[in-house]
């Protein structure tokens, strides 16, 4: 009977938590926050605004520096 009492009062706590942290959030950003995994690769990220219509702002990833001459890898 404890063990029940303990684990309900656990779910009340994690739920009452997590809705104290949502309370100020929109739902606009609840929507940025789940497309967040998918903004690392365009392609995805296009493949995901196609299938759910919503815009996922992408990152561009940038072409790796050119390395100062002296400066690569060093290959033992």
């Amino acid at each position: 009977m404890l063990e029940l009492a303990l684990n309900t009062a656990a779910v009340i706590g994690i739920y009452c938590a997590i809705s104290w942290c949502l309370q100020h959030k929109t739902e606009q950003d609840i929507d940025d926050a789940s497309l967040i995994p998918f903004a690392d690769d365009p392609e995805v990220a296009r493949r995901v605004e196609l299938a759910t219509g919503k815009t996922v702002n992408a990152v561009q990833i940038s072409e790796p520096e050119l390395r100062k001459p002296g400066w690569g890898k060093l290959e033992l």
